[in-house]
């Protein structure tokens, strides 16, 4: 067991009693301490509950950020699956926070808190928030989407947990010893007197260093996987054939102009061998994402390295982050710009990038302030461990009648998973995916009580449920989709990601692979043959690095 470090406290008393006595009836004010440790991931190993609700996110692959972990939440929200759209009084489908028990179940939840920093010194960006997950079938509140695929696996729209003490730290790291920032943030009473906020004071440093101590002098033992075994198969639940009728459904729809793409999934099943814990330990060190994470709560925990910003609110500013683009990096620095050239240079990647930018600037510009919104970086390469992308920016400014629910609303779920048009090309992926996604490419996402949140696409993501892990992975089907090779080529994107974790395992691995499914049948519906055709998704080739792919 290691020796716990000492916390400092940053927070002085008479700044936080200053604080609390400017703040409205009931808002938080924060305290912070900071230790020592040596990794972040290590530290909540040490601070989690193995029964308990937690979640872990962090920004890495070099890129500037803050990382963060929270254990035991204060309360917990969850919105079920049977959750359904509550239609706006003139009959209209358009997105709305009102109409999503999901997402007005988050806007009450933010309208209840407010956070108060005054000279607290407090610059953590989330020093307490609600944080969590939305289901991909949020999109059903927002929409009417028809009800042809299985609800086979009952997992909630929305599940959030609200943490009133975080640990967080600034990335990128130097690889040395890291500074954890340790908050806590109490409810400060109407009339509160000095008396009790002296005692708020007392008694949230003592929250904050008893999450220090956990997070330095824990043990970070995980419990056992919850199936024994030394082989996990990851199989299909479909198979080739049928998700070539899949594709070539899609490829009809895209021939008789209702969609000009549509990224159609399959998911990959296998029995839960590893620890989720394990796995996402060994995921980010081999494949370090910019929005990876692993969120902890009983009906699933998720193992995700996440490249995509959905949406990130900061005040009354907006912005989006589209990836529409991916090669491998090349073994050479020659071989790399050679890499860029042909990314940068293909008229198909350049189109459908165009088309998802201005999907992008549409759904912003439902909730900006007219004439804002803008396009502040266009076709950039970003470049990771096995990939580069090609990314741009788009930002608005937040119109004063928008909440950050509402924001969340205009752009969920994002158009690069979906395709273009938005609403009539997810009525098109629930005709002819037949089960529903549930977390895949909806969003981990970070909600703060003072005007701003972060939210990723859970792309790139294992989903621990029932003793199993669900993958799911897809490809863009445009009019000369072949198949056979979208198939393939989400087969390569799974086993990718598999064989990365299993190869970054300490114990040498649990045999976990991704098999081909041909024989796994599963009961098509909803696709027409007559009615429903699609391309190699062409941000993704079909041999595809580490974890590249949707």
């Amino acid at each position: 067991m290691a020796d716990p470090a000492t916390p400092t406290v940053e927070t002085r008393r008479d700044a936080f009693c200053a604080a609390a006595a400017d703040a409205p009836a009931g808002a938080r004010v924060p305290v912070e301490l900071s230790v020592s440790v040596t990794d972040p991931f290590e530290a909540y190993r040490r601070a989690r509950n193995e029964d308990g609700d937690g979640f872990f996110v962090e920004t890495t692959g070099g890129q500037p950020g803050w990382g963060y972990f929270g254990v035991d939440p204060e309360t917990r929200i969850r919105v079920g699956s049977d959750a359904e759209t509550r239609a706006d009084d003139d009959g209209g489908r358009g997105p709305s926070t009102d109409a999503s028990p999901s997402l007005s179940t988050l806007d009450a939840a933010l309208d209840e808190e407010t956070l108060v920093r005054g000279a607290t010194g407090v610059e953590v960006p989330y020093p307490c928030g609600l944080f969590g997950w939305l289901s991909y079938d949020v999109a059903r509140e927002l929409e009417s989407l028809p009800a042809t695929a299985t609800d086979d696996r009952n997992l909630p729209h929305l599940r959030l947990g609200l943490f009133d003490r975080v640990a967080a730290w600034e990335e990128p790291r130097d690889g040395g010893e890291t500074t954890l920032r340790v908050t806590a943030c109490p409810r400060v009473p109407s009339g509160a007197s000095d008396e009790e906020v002296n005692a708020l004071y007392d008694a949230a440093l003592e929250r904050a260093r008893s999450l220090a101590e956990r997070a330095t002098a824990g043990d970070g033992s995980v419990g056992s996987a919850a199936v024994d075994g030394d082989e996990a198969q990851f199989e299909s639940d479909c198979g080739r054939d049928a998700f070539a009728d899949r594709v070539r459904a899609v490829k009809r729809y895209v021939r008789d102009g209702d969609t000009f793409q549509a990224n159609v999934s399959q998911r990959l099943v296998a029995p839960a061998v590893v620890h989720p814990v394990e796995a996402y330990d060994a995921l980010r060190r081999v494949n370090p994402a910019p929005y990876s994470g692993l969120v902890e709560f009983p009906d699933a925990e998720l193992v995700s390295a996440s490249p995509e910003l959905l949406v990130q609110v900061d005040g009354d500013r907006l912005v989006t982050e589209p990836i529409a683009g991916t090669r491998p990096r090349g073994e050479t620095p020659a071989a790399d710009a050679e890499l860029e050239a042909d990314l940068t240079t293909d008229e198909k990647e350049r189109a459908e990038h165009a088309m998802l930018v201005d999907l992008e600037r549409n759904d912003l510009g439902k909730v900006s302030e007219y004439g804002s919104v803008d396009v502040s970086e266009y076709r950039r390469v970003d470049r990771y461990s096995e990939v580069m992308h090609l990314v741009s920016v788009v930002e608005g400014r937040r119109r004063a009648d928008v909440s950050v629910a509402d924001a969340v609303a205009a752009v969920f779920p994002g158009g690069t998973i979906t395709g273009a048009p938005k609403p009539r090309t997810m009525e098109i992926i629930d005709d002819v995916e037949a089960t529903r996604r549930g977390p895949y490419t909806g969003s981990i996402g970070l909600f703060g009580f003072d005007d701003r949140a972060t939210l990723n696409i859970v792309i790139r993501t294992l989903v621990h449920h029932d003793d199993e892990y669900h993958l799911r992975v897809g490809a863009g089907i445009v009019h000369d989709s072949d198949p056979d090779d979208e198939y393939d080529e989400t087969l390569a994107k799974g086993r990718a990601l598999v064989n990365a974790i299993d190869d970054a395992l300490d114990d040498g691995g649990h045999g976990m692979r991704v098999v081909d499914g041909d024989d796994a049948t599963e009961a098509e519906h909803g696709a027409n043959e007559e009615e429903n055709d699609a391309k190699t998704d062409r941000t993704e080739p079909a041999q595809t690095p580490a974890g590249d792919g949707r």
